[in-house]
């Protein structure tokens, strides 16, 4: 966008998406530049780089994140990291250049490549080239945030489909409601239909609920793209409605786990949502503690169908938006209260060790 008003707000809505990207990639880069020998940030609307009061834009929250990193120098060593830029407005695009110039010469095994066009003719076309060269791509984190609502599924799904790749997409929901709530304006259901490749929409995004709708709505959409995870937080306007949802899409155990760390680390009492309202500048005095209740409650559930080890019960978390470390602690808790018990380890009680669990019948304090 061009408007200077856009450019000159920067809300708490803003800040976490930032966020979110900048302790992301701190891992992913780290995981990835550590064996792949090639990485990709792709940002599909790239913006100008910087807002007006000098807050950094994703392209360069994602360069940044890589220069600051500490193992920047060794990670130089073994893996070449590209970040492509699109962005449609030659305005924007030549004041993010310069953003870029102005950080001056970057290491070696830095690639930037700007990229003035509209960015789902390009993804588009970097797709059909792939697929003609009978080539994968590079293990790839593409951050599209579109401008509206058009986020075509079947396009995302063959990017995808094109190497170890991994989505992070910002649903533009309200618009996407309207228009799931008009759908019988002509051309509006053609349009649903390309979003969602397809007419499932019809009766799998048509909750009377605002918010289940949006959970309709991910759930399909993660399905047509063929993601095995989906984590989103919603992002909530002024009136403190889902104003748009920042989706991760991902096929990998490791990238779920990641970003569940990342969402827990800007969102600390839990519920993956953030407010436009709160001060972009506050810092946590005291760290709001998450209600696990219902997570001892989830383990109790299963412990009472069988024994269980820690690893087991670790793993099926995963589908769940707890972390490891929520588990461990209740873990610990219950078997200090004594409502479970633990065998076949030795040592300190923890995942490591992978003890058999099980509920005891009737609470007993273990010594």
């Amino acid at each position: 966008m061009t408007d200077d008003q856009y450019w000159a707000e920067y809300s708490n809505l803003q800040r976490v998406k930032h966020e979110l990207i900048r302790r992301y990639l701190g891992g992913w880069f780290a995981k990835l530049g550590s064996w792949a020998g090639k990485v990709i940030y792709l940002d599909t609307h790239a913006g100008r780089g910087k807002h007006l009061a000098g807050q950094l834009g994703s392209p360069l929250v994602a360069l940044d994140t890589l220069l600051r990193h500490s193992h920047r120098d060794r990670l130089l060593q073994h893996c070449e990291f590209v970040f492509v830029f699109i962005e449609r407005d030659k305005e924007n695009l030549e004041k993010l250049k310069g953003e870029i110039a102005s950080l001056g010469a970057l290491p070696p095994g830095i690639r930037i490549h700007p990229v003035s066009g509209d960015c789902f003719s390009e993804l588009g076309a970097l797709v059909a080239s792939l697929r003609s060269a009978g080539s994968a791509m590079a293990p790839a984190f593409v951050f599209a945030d579109p401008y509206g609502f058009k986020v075509p599924a079947a396009l995302l799904r063959d990017l995808m489909r094109a190497g170890r790749v991994e989505l992070f997409v910002n649903i533009i929901w309200r618009e996407l409601a309207m228009a799931l709530a008009q759908s019988d304006v002509p051309g509006m259901a053609k349009l649903l239909d390309e979003i969602f490749d397809g007419p499932e929409w019809r009766t799998r995004a048509n909750a009377s609920d605002f918010d289940a709708r949006a959970d309709q709505a991910i759930n399909l959409l993660a399905e047509k793209i063929g993601a095995r995870w989906k984590t989103y937080i919603r992002m909530l306007g002024d009136n403190n409605v889902t104003r748009y949802l920042l989706v991760h899409l991902t096929n990998h155990d490791a990238g779920r786990d990641l970003m569940k760390e990342s969402m827990w680390a800007v969102c600390p009492d839990g519920g993956f949502y953030a407010r436009k309202t709160d001060d972009p500048s506050q810092q946590w005095l005291i760290t709001p503690k998450p209600d696990l209740a219902p997570l001892r409650e989830w383990i109790v559930t299963r412990l009472k169908r069988r024994p269980q080890r820690w690893r087991d019960l670790a793993d099926t978390l995963r589908v769940e938006v707890w972390r490891d470390k929520h588990l461990t602690d209740v873990l610990r808790q219950m078997r200090r209260n004594g409502e479970i018990k633990a065998s076949g380890y030795s040592g300190r009680f923890g995942p490591s060790a992978n003890p058999l669990i099980k509920v005891c019948v009737t609470p007993e304090r273990e010594t």
